[in-house]
Protein backbone atom coordinates (compact mmCIF):
# COMPACT_ATOMS: atom_id res chain seq x y z
CA UNK A 1 0.00 0.00 0.00
CA UNK A 2 2.77 2.39 0.83
CA UNK A 3 3.98 2.46 -2.86
CA UNK A 4 0.71 2.61 -4.66
CA UNK A 5 0.84 5.38 -7.45
CA UNK A 6 5.53 5.83 -6.46
CA UNK A 7 7.36 5.48 -9.68
CA UNK A 8 11.38 4.70 -8.22
CA UNK A 9 14.22 3.29 -10.17
CA UNK A 10 16.65 0.56 -9.28
CA UNK A 11 20.03 0.51 -11.31
CA UNK A 12 21.62 -2.74 -11.87
CA UNK A 13 18.53 -4.25 -11.31
CA UNK A 14 19.46 -8.08 -11.89
CA UNK A 15 22.17 -8.04 -9.61
CA UNK A 16 21.81 -9.84 -5.78
CA UNK A 17 20.31 -7.33 -3.49
CA UNK A 18 18.75 -5.47 -6.26
CA UNK A 19 16.66 -8.48 -7.60
CA UNK A 20 15.14 -8.84 -3.84
CA UNK A 21 14.66 -4.90 -3.58
CA UNK A 22 12.70 -4.75 -7.12
CA UNK A 23 10.51 -7.90 -5.39
CA UNK A 24 9.89 -6.12 -2.26
CA UNK A 25 9.04 -3.05 -4.02
CA UNK A 26 6.57 -4.41 -6.50
CA UNK A 27 4.97 -6.16 -3.42
CA UNK A 28 4.74 -2.95 -1.89
CA UNK A 29 2.66 -1.62 -4.66
CA UNK A 30 5.84 0.84 -6.73
CA UNK A 31 5.93 0.95 -10.34
CA UNK A 32 10.10 0.29 -10.84
CA UNK A 33 12.25 1.63 -13.62
CA UNK A 34 14.52 -1.09 -13.43
CA UNK A 35 18.13 -0.56 -15.92
CA UNK A 36 20.41 -2.93 -16.90
CA UNK A 37 22.95 -3.60 -18.96
CA UNK A 38 20.70 -5.42 -21.78
CA UNK A 39 16.98 -5.70 -21.42
CA UNK A 40 16.92 -8.24 -24.51
CA UNK A 41 19.21 -10.75 -22.29
CA UNK A 42 16.70 -13.23 -20.78
CA UNK A 43 19.25 -14.95 -18.92
CA UNK A 44 19.58 -11.87 -17.07
CA UNK A 45 16.13 -10.90 -16.68
CA UNK A 46 13.92 -13.67 -16.79
CA UNK A 47 13.49 -13.89 -13.34
CA UNK A 48 12.82 -9.84 -12.66
CA UNK A 49 9.93 -10.69 -15.28
CA UNK A 50 8.36 -13.37 -13.63
CA UNK A 51 8.01 -11.43 -10.32
CA UNK A 52 4.73 -10.64 -9.35
CA UNK A 53 3.57 -7.53 -10.10
CA UNK A 54 5.95 -7.05 -12.88
CA UNK A 55 3.71 -7.38 -15.93
CA UNK A 56 2.08 -4.63 -14.78
CA UNK A 57 4.36 -2.48 -13.16
CA UNK A 58 8.06 -3.23 -13.81
CA UNK A 59 9.74 -1.55 -16.76
CA UNK A 60 13.66 -2.23 -18.06
CA UNK A 61 15.44 0.22 -19.37
CA UNK A 62 19.21 0.06 -20.53
CA UNK A 63 22.21 1.99 -18.83
CA UNK A 64 25.96 1.53 -18.74
CA UNK A 65 27.06 3.28 -15.89
CA UNK A 66 30.14 4.91 -18.06
CA UNK A 67 27.87 7.00 -19.88
CA UNK A 68 26.25 9.98 -19.29
CA UNK A 69 23.24 10.62 -19.49
CA UNK A 70 22.39 7.03 -19.94
CA UNK A 71 20.42 6.55 -16.50
CA UNK A 72 17.99 9.79 -17.64
CA UNK A 73 15.60 8.20 -19.21
CA UNK A 74 14.98 5.21 -16.27
CA UNK A 75 14.78 8.34 -13.29
CA UNK A 76 12.78 10.69 -15.26
CA UNK A 77 9.55 10.90 -13.60
CA UNK A 78 10.67 9.06 -10.53
CA UNK A 79 9.80 9.84 -6.75
CA UNK A 80 13.29 8.06 -5.99
CA UNK A 81 16.24 5.91 -7.19
CA UNK A 82 17.94 3.18 -5.69
CA UNK A 83 21.34 3.28 -6.89
CA UNK A 84 22.64 -0.94 -6.59
CA UNK A 85 25.32 -1.23 -9.68
CA UNK A 86 28.92 -1.37 -9.20
CA UNK A 87 31.12 -4.04 -9.96
CA UNK A 88 31.96 -6.92 -7.13
CA UNK A 89 35.17 -8.54 -8.78
CA UNK A 90 37.43 -11.20 -7.77
CA UNK A 91 40.21 -11.47 -9.55
CA UNK A 92 41.44 -7.84 -10.33
CA UNK A 93 43.88 -7.29 -13.26
CA UNK A 94 43.44 -3.84 -13.42
CA UNK A 95 41.69 -2.04 -10.61
CA UNK A 96 41.35 1.35 -12.41
CA UNK A 97 39.27 0.14 -15.32
CA UNK A 98 37.38 -2.89 -13.75
CA UNK A 99 36.33 -1.70 -10.64
CA UNK A 100 37.11 2.19 -9.35
CA UNK A 101 36.03 3.90 -12.84
CA UNK A 102 32.78 2.14 -13.05
CA UNK A 103 32.05 2.73 -9.52
CA UNK A 104 32.77 6.01 -9.43
CA UNK A 105 32.40 7.20 -12.37
CA UNK A 106 28.70 5.15 -12.37
CA UNK A 107 27.74 6.88 -9.38
CA UNK A 108 28.41 10.22 -10.27
CA UNK A 109 26.45 9.64 -13.66
CA UNK A 110 23.38 8.29 -11.90
CA UNK A 111 23.51 11.17 -9.56
CA UNK A 112 23.54 13.85 -12.70
CA UNK A 113 20.71 12.10 -13.72
CA UNK A 114 18.82 12.51 -10.37
CA UNK A 115 19.65 16.11 -10.67
CA UNK A 116 17.95 16.45 -14.14
CA UNK A 117 14.81 15.27 -12.39
CA UNK A 118 12.89 17.53 -9.94
CA UNK A 119 10.29 15.02 -8.92
CA UNK A 120 13.18 12.67 -6.88
CA UNK A 121 12.64 13.20 -3.18
CA UNK A 122 15.59 10.68 -2.21
CA UNK A 123 17.93 8.40 -3.70
CA UNK A 124 19.73 5.76 -1.72
CA UNK A 125 22.93 4.09 -2.82
CA UNK A 126 24.09 0.79 -1.85
CA UNK A 127 27.92 1.33 -0.44
CA UNK A 128 29.23 -1.31 1.86
CA UNK A 129 31.10 -2.25 5.12
CA UNK A 130 34.18 -2.22 3.34
CA UNK A 131 33.73 1.61 2.86
CA UNK A 132 33.55 1.79 6.63
CA UNK A 133 36.45 0.09 8.35
CA UNK A 134 39.09 -0.51 6.36
CA UNK A 135 41.20 2.43 7.81
CA UNK A 136 43.91 0.23 9.65
CA UNK A 137 42.54 1.07 13.23
CA UNK A 138 42.77 -2.13 15.74
CA UNK A 139 39.60 -4.02 15.20
CA UNK A 140 40.00 -6.03 18.63
CA UNK A 141 36.92 -7.51 20.12
CA UNK A 142 36.05 -4.24 22.43
CA UNK A 143 36.19 -2.33 19.18
CA UNK A 144 32.10 -0.89 18.01
CA UNK A 145 32.34 -0.16 14.47
CA UNK A 146 29.61 2.38 13.54
CA UNK A 147 28.59 5.19 10.96
CA UNK A 148 31.17 7.65 12.02
CA UNK A 149 33.87 5.26 10.62
CA UNK A 150 35.26 5.91 7.49
CA UNK A 151 38.17 3.87 5.47
CA UNK A 152 40.95 5.68 4.25
CA UNK A 153 41.47 5.45 1.07
CA UNK A 154 45.75 5.19 0.91
CA UNK A 155 45.70 2.76 3.77
CA UNK A 156 43.12 0.84 0.27
CA UNK A 157 45.30 1.35 -2.00
CA UNK A 158 48.74 0.04 0.07
CA UNK A 159 47.00 -3.03 0.74
CA UNK A 160 45.60 -3.66 -2.37
CA UNK A 161 41.59 -3.56 -1.38
CA UNK A 162 40.65 -2.44 -4.48
CA UNK A 163 36.91 -3.06 -3.71
CA UNK A 164 37.17 -1.03 -0.45
CA UNK A 165 38.60 1.63 -2.64
CA UNK A 166 35.94 1.65 -4.98
CA UNK A 167 33.56 2.14 -2.67
CA UNK A 168 35.28 4.79 -0.65
CA UNK A 169 35.69 6.38 -3.38
CA UNK A 170 32.39 6.27 -4.57
CA UNK A 171 31.06 7.29 -1.29
CA UNK A 172 32.75 10.39 -1.56
CA UNK A 173 32.08 11.22 -4.77
CA UNK A 174 27.99 10.83 -4.32
CA UNK A 175 28.26 12.72 -0.79
CA UNK A 176 30.02 15.90 -2.65
CA UNK A 177 28.09 15.28 -5.44
CA UNK A 178 24.79 15.49 -3.45
CA UNK A 179 25.90 18.40 -1.05
CA UNK A 180 26.85 20.71 -4.38
CA UNK A 181 23.46 19.57 -5.92
CA UNK A 182 20.64 19.48 -3.13
CA UNK A 183 20.35 15.82 -3.91
CA UNK A 184 18.66 14.17 -0.25
CA UNK A 185 21.43 11.13 0.25
CA UNK A 186 21.52 7.73 1.83
CA UNK A 187 23.85 5.59 1.93
CA UNK A 188 23.53 1.93 3.29
CA UNK A 189 26.27 -0.35 4.14
CA UNK A 190 25.88 -3.86 4.31
CA UNK A 191 28.48 -6.31 5.57
CA UNK A 192 28.56 -9.87 3.85
CA UNK A 193 25.40 -10.65 1.93
CA UNK A 194 23.86 -14.12 1.74
CA UNK A 195 20.62 -15.49 1.51
CA UNK A 196 18.10 -17.08 -1.38
CA UNK A 197 18.82 -16.34 -4.55
CA UNK A 198 16.70 -14.77 -7.64
CA UNK A 199 18.77 -14.59 -10.06
CA UNK A 200 20.07 -17.86 -12.11
CA UNK A 201 23.85 -17.00 -11.35
CA UNK A 202 25.57 -17.50 -7.98
CA UNK A 203 26.92 -14.03 -6.14
CA UNK A 204 30.46 -13.05 -5.15
CA UNK A 205 29.09 -13.85 -1.27
CA UNK A 206 27.59 -16.91 -2.09
CA UNK A 207 30.72 -18.21 -3.77
CA UNK A 208 33.10 -16.82 -1.33
CA UNK A 209 31.18 -19.30 0.97
CA UNK A 210 31.33 -22.10 -1.11
CA UNK A 211 34.65 -21.77 -2.11
CA UNK A 212 35.75 -22.52 1.53
CA UNK A 213 33.69 -26.12 1.36
CA UNK A 214 35.72 -28.83 0.78
CA UNK A 215 39.11 -27.30 1.22
CA UNK A 216 41.61 -27.27 3.98
CA UNK A 217 42.39 -24.78 5.21
CA UNK A 218 39.93 -21.96 6.17
CA UNK A 219 40.25 -18.54 6.11
CA UNK A 220 41.05 -16.81 9.23
CA UNK A 221 38.67 -14.05 9.26
CA UNK A 222 35.78 -12.65 10.74
CA UNK A 223 32.91 -11.60 8.95
CA UNK A 224 29.46 -9.62 9.43
CA UNK A 225 26.84 -11.67 7.56
CA UNK A 226 23.33 -10.25 6.52
CA UNK A 227 20.27 -11.31 4.82
CA UNK A 228 19.81 -9.79 1.51
CA UNK A 229 16.21 -9.49 2.56
CA UNK A 230 17.30 -7.62 5.12
CA UNK A 231 19.66 -5.53 3.16
CA UNK A 232 16.45 -4.85 0.38
CA UNK A 233 14.03 -4.09 3.24
CA UNK A 234 16.68 -1.33 4.71
CA UNK A 235 16.75 0.03 1.49
CA UNK A 236 13.28 0.68 1.14
CA UNK A 237 12.74 1.69 4.43
CA UNK A 238 15.85 4.29 3.80
CA UNK A 239 13.49 5.64 1.06
CA UNK A 240 10.41 5.92 2.72
CA UNK A 241 11.31 7.06 6.88
CA UNK A 242 11.59 10.76 6.15
CA UNK A 243 14.26 11.22 9.13
CA UNK A 244 16.23 8.77 7.61
CA UNK A 245 19.16 10.58 6.70
CA UNK A 246 23.38 9.91 6.34
CA UNK A 247 24.69 5.96 6.52
CA UNK A 248 24.01 3.10 7.24
CA UNK A 249 25.47 -0.25 8.51
CA UNK A 250 23.39 -3.15 8.28
CA UNK A 251 25.30 -5.71 9.48
CA UNK A 252 24.52 -8.71 12.32
CA UNK A 253 26.91 -9.65 14.66
CA UNK A 254 30.34 -10.99 13.85
CA UNK A 255 31.10 -14.89 13.55
CA UNK A 256 34.34 -16.12 12.07
CA UNK A 257 34.73 -17.97 8.83
CA UNK A 258 34.69 -21.80 10.65
CA UNK A 259 31.76 -20.35 12.63
CA UNK A 260 29.41 -20.00 9.68
CA UNK A 261 30.71 -23.77 8.15
CA UNK A 262 29.64 -25.29 10.98
CA UNK A 263 26.48 -23.98 10.71
CA UNK A 264 26.03 -24.92 7.41
CA UNK A 265 27.44 -28.38 8.71
CA UNK A 266 24.71 -28.43 10.50
CA UNK A 267 22.31 -28.04 7.98
CA UNK A 268 23.99 -29.93 5.26
CA UNK A 269 25.63 -33.00 7.34
CA UNK A 270 27.30 -34.01 4.22
CA UNK A 271 29.23 -31.63 3.77
CA UNK A 272 33.11 -31.68 3.93
CA UNK A 273 34.20 -28.48 6.44
CA UNK A 274 37.69 -27.49 7.42
CA UNK A 275 37.93 -27.72 10.78
CA UNK A 276 40.86 -25.36 10.95
CA UNK A 277 42.59 -21.79 10.03
CA UNK A 278 45.08 -21.16 6.66
CA UNK A 279 47.71 -19.99 9.83
CA UNK A 280 48.62 -21.13 13.01
CA UNK A 281 47.06 -17.43 14.46
CA UNK A 282 44.68 -17.29 17.13
CA UNK A 283 41.48 -16.49 15.64
CA UNK A 284 40.25 -13.17 14.74
CA UNK A 285 39.23 -11.15 17.28
CA UNK A 286 34.98 -10.65 17.10
CA UNK A 287 34.56 -6.60 16.78
CA UNK A 288 30.46 -5.46 16.64
CA UNK A 289 29.28 -3.18 13.97
CA UNK A 290 26.52 -1.11 15.83
CA UNK A 291 22.79 -1.87 14.70
CA UNK A 292 21.76 0.98 16.60
CA UNK A 293 21.07 3.37 13.97
CA UNK A 294 20.25 0.57 11.50
CA UNK A 295 16.94 -0.60 14.42
CA UNK A 296 15.72 3.32 13.82
CA UNK A 297 14.67 2.07 10.70
CA UNK A 298 12.74 -0.71 11.94
CA UNK A 299 15.05 -3.40 10.65
CA UNK A 300 15.77 -6.73 12.74
CA UNK A 301 18.14 -8.85 11.73
CA UNK A 302 17.20 -12.44 10.45
CA UNK A 303 20.31 -14.28 13.01
CA UNK A 304 22.59 -16.49 10.58
CA UNK A 305 21.27 -19.59 11.86
CA UNK A 306 17.67 -18.46 10.73
CA UNK A 307 19.37 -17.18 6.46
CA UNK A 308 18.14 -20.33 5.54
CA UNK A 309 15.18 -20.61 7.44
CA UNK A 310 15.27 -24.66 7.07
CA UNK A 311 15.47 -25.46 10.34
CA UNK A 312 12.57 -23.55 11.58
CA UNK A 313 8.91 -25.52 10.99
CA UNK A 314 5.92 -23.21 11.85
CA UNK A 315 2.22 -23.89 11.49
CA UNK A 316 -0.69 -21.13 10.09
CA UNK A 317 -3.72 -22.10 11.32
CA UNK A 318 -6.66 -20.88 8.49
CA UNK A 319 -3.88 -20.49 5.90
CA UNK A 320 -6.01 -19.87 2.99
CA UNK A 321 -7.22 -16.59 4.52
CA UNK A 322 -6.29 -12.63 3.28
CA UNK A 323 -3.80 -12.10 6.25
CA UNK A 324 -2.49 -15.70 6.04
CA UNK A 325 -1.86 -16.57 2.60
CA UNK A 326 0.51 -13.26 2.93
CA UNK A 327 2.24 -14.54 5.92
CA UNK A 328 2.51 -17.89 4.49
CA UNK A 329 4.09 -16.57 1.64
CA UNK A 330 6.60 -14.27 3.35
CA UNK A 331 7.23 -17.36 5.72
CA UNK A 332 8.39 -19.07 2.56
CA UNK A 333 10.22 -16.57 1.46
CA UNK A 334 12.74 -16.96 4.60
CA UNK A 335 12.99 -20.32 4.31
CA UNK A 336 10.89 -21.33 6.95
CA UNK A 337 8.96 -25.25 6.64
CA UNK A 338 5.12 -24.36 6.54
CA UNK A 339 2.48 -26.42 7.23
CA UNK A 340 -0.87 -24.86 6.85
CA UNK A 341 -4.23 -25.79 7.97
CA UNK A 342 -7.26 -25.10 5.75
CA UNK A 343 -10.52 -27.04 6.01
CA UNK A 344 -10.26 -29.02 2.97
CA UNK A 345 -6.86 -29.43 1.42
CA UNK A 346 -8.38 -30.95 -1.96
CA UNK A 347 -10.30 -27.90 -2.96
CA UNK A 348 -8.07 -26.28 -5.03
CA UNK A 349 -10.12 -23.32 -5.10
CA UNK A 350 -9.02 -22.16 -1.26
CA UNK A 351 -5.29 -23.45 -2.14
CA UNK A 352 -4.36 -23.53 -5.64
CA UNK A 353 -2.99 -19.99 -5.12
CA UNK A 354 -0.84 -21.72 -1.54
CA UNK A 355 0.92 -24.10 -3.73
CA UNK A 356 1.64 -22.31 -6.80
CA UNK A 357 3.72 -19.84 -3.90
CA UNK A 358 7.52 -19.87 -4.51
CA UNK A 359 9.20 -22.56 -2.49
CA UNK A 360 5.84 -23.91 -1.74
CA UNK A 361 6.54 -27.23 -3.80
CA UNK A 362 9.56 -28.40 -1.14
CA UNK A 363 8.60 -26.42 2.17
CA UNK A 364 4.35 -26.00 1.95
CA UNK A 365 2.50 -29.30 3.31
CA UNK A 366 -1.67 -29.01 3.92
CA UNK A 367 -3.17 -30.30 6.46
CA UNK A 368 -6.89 -30.67 7.05
CA UNK A 369 -8.34 -28.86 10.05
CA UNK A 370 -11.89 -27.86 12.16
CA UNK A 371 -11.72 -24.67 14.56
CA UNK A 372 -14.73 -26.57 16.09
CA UNK A 373 -12.97 -30.01 16.50
CA UNK A 374 -10.64 -30.32 19.43
CA UNK A 375 -7.32 -32.09 18.10
CA UNK A 376 -8.19 -31.20 15.07
CA UNK A 377 -4.55 -29.25 14.91
CA UNK A 378 -2.40 -32.15 16.33
CA UNK A 379 -0.74 -33.43 13.18
CA UNK A 380 -0.53 -29.96 12.10
CA UNK A 381 0.99 -28.40 15.08
CA UNK A 382 3.29 -31.69 16.18
CA UNK A 383 7.07 -30.45 15.74
CA UNK A 384 7.11 -26.44 15.24
CA UNK A 385 8.92 -24.13 16.57
CA UNK A 386 6.17 -21.55 16.36
CA UNK A 387 2.10 -21.14 15.43
CA UNK A 388 0.65 -18.55 13.81
CA UNK A 389 -3.33 -18.85 14.15
CA UNK A 390 -5.23 -16.81 11.89
CA UNK A 391 -8.25 -18.78 11.39
CA UNK A 392 -11.22 -16.69 12.82
CA UNK A 393 -14.80 -16.52 11.48
CA UNK A 394 -15.60 -12.99 10.18
CA UNK A 395 -19.79 -12.83 9.63
CA UNK A 396 -21.28 -9.36 9.66
CA UNK A 397 -24.56 -10.87 9.14
CA UNK A 398 -25.65 -14.17 10.73
CA UNK A 399 -28.60 -15.82 11.81
CA UNK A 400 -26.99 -17.26 15.01
CA UNK A 401 -24.46 -15.40 16.61
CA UNK A 402 -23.61 -17.47 19.39
CA UNK A 403 -23.45 -20.70 16.85
CA UNK A 404 -21.59 -18.53 13.83
CA UNK A 405 -18.83 -15.89 15.01
CA UNK A 406 -18.68 -16.41 18.94
CA UNK A 407 -18.21 -20.04 19.42
CA UNK A 408 -15.70 -20.60 16.29
CA UNK A 409 -13.94 -17.87 17.28
CA UNK A 410 -13.49 -19.14 21.01
CA UNK A 411 -13.12 -22.59 20.84
CA UNK A 412 -11.27 -22.78 17.65
CA UNK A 413 -8.69 -20.26 19.55
CA UNK A 414 -8.84 -22.78 22.11
CA UNK A 415 -9.15 -26.09 20.45
CA UNK A 416 -5.43 -24.53 18.74
CA UNK A 417 -4.14 -23.62 22.54
CA UNK A 418 -4.49 -26.86 23.64
CA UNK A 419 -2.84 -28.59 20.53
CA UNK A 420 0.10 -26.26 21.36
CA UNK A 421 0.00 -27.36 24.88
CA UNK A 422 1.04 -30.95 23.66
CA UNK A 423 4.08 -29.67 21.37
CA UNK A 424 7.09 -29.08 23.77
CA UNK A 425 8.58 -28.04 20.52
CA UNK A 426 6.78 -24.86 20.50
CA UNK A 427 8.34 -21.36 21.45
CA UNK A 428 6.24 -19.13 21.11
CA UNK A 429 1.93 -18.46 19.32
CA UNK A 430 0.82 -15.54 17.84
CA UNK A 431 -2.98 -15.50 17.19
CA UNK A 432 -4.54 -12.40 14.24
CA UNK A 433 -6.93 -10.58 16.81
CA UNK A 434 -8.50 -7.41 15.58
CA UNK A 435 -9.03 -3.77 16.55
CA UNK A 436 -11.97 -4.52 17.27
CA UNK A 437 -10.69 -6.55 20.48
CA UNK A 438 -9.56 -2.99 21.67
CA UNK A 439 -11.92 -0.29 20.86
CA UNK A 440 -15.33 -1.30 21.58
CA UNK A 441 -15.99 -0.70 25.38
CA UNK A 442 -17.75 2.60 25.51
CA UNK A 443 -15.14 4.79 26.32
CA UNK A 444 -15.56 8.03 23.91
CA UNK A 445 -13.08 8.24 20.98
CA UNK A 446 -12.69 11.86 20.86
CA UNK A 447 -9.78 13.74 18.33
CA UNK A 448 -7.58 14.13 21.64
CA UNK A 449 -7.75 10.21 22.54
CA UNK A 450 -4.55 7.71 22.78
CA UNK A 451 -5.49 4.21 22.10
CA UNK A 452 -2.62 1.63 22.75
CA UNK A 453 -2.17 -2.33 23.95
CA UNK A 454 -3.70 -1.33 27.33
CA UNK A 455 -7.26 -1.00 26.23
CA UNK A 456 -10.21 -3.89 25.97
CA UNK A 457 -12.68 -3.81 24.62
CA UNK A 458 -15.94 -4.74 26.54
CA UNK A 459 -17.94 -8.21 25.10
CA UNK A 460 -20.78 -7.32 26.83
CA UNK A 461 -21.29 -3.87 25.80
CA UNK A 462 -20.32 -5.09 22.45
CA UNK A 463 -22.62 -8.04 22.66
CA UNK A 464 -25.53 -5.44 24.08
CA UNK A 465 -24.71 -3.18 21.21
CA UNK A 466 -24.99 -6.42 18.72
CA UNK A 467 -21.60 -5.80 16.98
CA UNK A 468 -20.76 -9.59 17.37
CA UNK A 469 -17.41 -9.56 15.43
CA UNK A 470 -15.86 -7.75 18.19
CA UNK A 471 -17.40 -9.62 20.64
CA UNK A 472 -16.18 -12.84 19.41
CA UNK A 473 -12.20 -11.54 19.13
CA UNK A 474 -12.63 -9.70 22.71
CA UNK A 475 -14.14 -13.32 23.97
CA UNK A 476 -11.62 -15.46 22.34
CA UNK A 477 -8.85 -12.88 23.06
CA UNK A 478 -9.72 -13.03 26.35
CA UNK A 479 -9.74 -16.74 26.41
CA UNK A 480 -6.14 -17.24 25.01
CA UNK A 481 -4.89 -15.30 27.14
CA UNK A 482 -6.16 -17.52 30.52
CA UNK A 483 -5.14 -20.56 28.66
CA UNK A 484 -1.73 -19.10 28.10
CA UNK A 485 -1.55 -18.09 31.36
CA UNK A 486 -2.45 -21.09 32.74
CA UNK A 487 -0.81 -23.55 30.28
CA UNK A 488 2.38 -21.57 29.87
CA UNK A 489 2.35 -20.73 26.51
CA UNK A 490 4.40 -18.06 25.07
CA UNK A 491 1.59 -15.93 23.75
CA UNK A 492 1.25 -12.54 21.27
CA UNK A 493 -1.56 -11.06 19.78
CA UNK A 494 -1.67 -8.75 16.95
CA UNK A 495 -4.05 -6.11 16.43
CA UNK A 496 -4.67 -4.73 12.88
CA UNK A 497 -7.40 -2.63 11.74
CA UNK A 498 -9.31 -1.84 8.58
CA UNK A 499 -6.75 -4.41 6.51
CA UNK A 500 -6.48 -3.80 2.37
CA UNK A 501 -3.58 -4.16 -0.13
CA UNK A 502 -3.37 -6.88 -2.95
CA UNK A 503 -4.92 -10.11 -3.05
CA UNK A 504 -3.35 -13.47 -3.24
CA UNK A 505 -6.39 -15.59 -2.97
CA UNK A 506 -9.37 -15.48 -5.66
CA UNK A 507 -12.35 -14.40 -3.30
CA UNK A 508 -12.59 -10.92 -2.23
CA UNK A 509 -11.97 -10.28 1.65
CA UNK A 510 -14.30 -9.17 3.67
CA UNK A 511 -12.59 -5.64 4.64
CA UNK A 512 -12.31 -5.28 0.90
CA UNK A 513 -15.57 -5.53 -0.05
CA UNK A 514 -16.58 -3.08 2.89
CA UNK A 515 -14.72 -0.70 0.24
CA UNK A 516 -16.22 -2.07 -2.62
CA UNK A 517 -19.74 -2.20 -1.00
CA UNK A 518 -19.74 1.59 -1.42
CA UNK A 519 -18.29 1.99 -4.63
CA UNK A 520 -21.08 2.13 -7.67
CA UNK A 521 -23.71 2.05 -5.92
CA UNK A 522 -24.71 3.34 -2.53
CA UNK A 523 -25.32 7.67 -2.46
CA UNK A 524 -24.31 7.78 1.39
CA UNK A 525 -21.08 6.82 3.08
CA UNK A 526 -20.98 5.88 6.91
CA UNK A 527 -19.97 8.53 9.26
CA UNK A 528 -17.33 6.45 10.40
CA UNK A 529 -13.10 6.78 10.90
CA UNK A 530 -10.84 3.16 10.74
CA UNK A 531 -7.67 2.83 11.04
CA UNK A 532 -6.17 1.15 7.85
CA UNK A 533 -3.09 -1.19 7.19
CA UNK A 534 -1.44 -2.99 3.84
CA UNK A 535 -2.26 -6.64 4.74
CA UNK A 536 1.75 -6.54 3.88
CA UNK A 537 2.86 -4.88 6.79
CA UNK A 538 0.33 -7.20 9.09
CA UNK A 539 1.92 -10.02 7.49
CA UNK A 540 5.34 -9.30 8.72
CA UNK A 541 3.81 -7.88 11.77
CA UNK A 542 3.24 -11.32 12.87
CA UNK A 543 6.72 -12.47 11.50
CA UNK A 544 8.59 -10.00 13.83
CA UNK A 545 6.28 -11.08 16.62
CA UNK A 546 7.65 -14.27 16.65
CA UNK A 547 11.56 -13.94 15.47
CA UNK A 548 12.10 -10.78 17.87
CA UNK A 549 13.30 -12.63 21.40
CA UNK A 550 11.99 -9.61 23.28
CA UNK A 551 8.73 -9.09 21.90
CA UNK A 552 5.45 -9.66 23.97
CA UNK A 553 1.84 -9.02 25.06
CA UNK A 554 -0.46 -7.40 22.89
CA UNK A 555 0.07 -5.35 19.57
CA UNK A 556 -1.80 -3.10 18.24
CA UNK A 557 -1.18 -1.76 14.72
CA UNK A 558 -2.03 1.81 14.22
CA UNK A 559 -1.75 2.63 10.33
CA UNK A 560 -3.39 5.27 8.64
CA UNK A 561 -6.28 6.81 10.44
CA UNK A 562 -9.17 8.48 8.44
CA UNK A 563 -12.57 9.19 7.83
CA UNK A 564 -14.09 6.44 5.30
CA UNK A 565 -14.76 9.83 3.00
CA UNK A 566 -10.96 10.14 2.83
CA UNK A 567 -10.61 7.15 1.29
CA UNK A 568 -12.75 7.09 -1.12
CA UNK A 569 -11.55 10.18 -2.46
CA UNK A 570 -8.07 8.18 -2.63
CA UNK A 571 -10.29 5.57 -4.37
CA UNK A 572 -11.54 8.31 -6.76
CA UNK A 573 -7.97 9.68 -7.54
CA UNK A 574 -6.49 6.67 -8.27
CA UNK A 575 -9.98 5.20 -10.32
CA UNK A 576 -11.95 8.27 -12.06
CA UNK A 577 -14.35 6.05 -13.70
CA UNK A 578 -15.89 4.98 -9.83
CA UNK A 579 -18.33 6.25 -8.59
CA UNK A 580 -18.48 7.68 -5.03
CA UNK A 581 -20.80 8.53 -2.61
CA UNK A 582 -20.54 12.35 -1.84
CA UNK A 583 -22.19 12.32 1.33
Amino acid sequence: MSGIGKVVCVTGASGYIASWLVKLLLQQGYTVNASVRDPNDSEKTAHLVALDGAKERLHLFKANLLEEGSFDSAVNGCDGVFHTASPVIGSIIDPKAQLIDPAVKGTLNVLRSCAKVPSIKRVVITSSLSSVFENGKPLTSDVVVDETWFSDTVHCQKFQHWYALSKTLAEEAAWKFGKENGIDLVTIHPGLVIGPLLQPTINTTTQLILNQINVQPVLNKVYHFVDVRDVANAHIQAFEVASASGRYCVAGPAVHMLESLKILQHLYPSLSIPEKCEDSEPLKPKYQISDLKAKHLGINFIPLEKMSGEEKVVCVSGASGYIASWLVKFLLQHGYTVKASVRDPNDLKKTKHLVELDGAKERLYLFKADLMEEGSFDSAINGCDGVFHTASPVFHSATDQQAEIIEPAVKGTLNVLKSCAKAPSVKRVIITSSMAAVLINGKPLNPDVVVDETWFSDSVFCENMKIWYAASKARAEKAAWEFAKENEIDLITIHPGVTLGPLLQPTMNDSVSLIMNLTNGPQKFPNRVYSYHDVRDVARAHIQAFEVGSASGRYFLSGYIAHISELLKILQQLYPALTIPQR
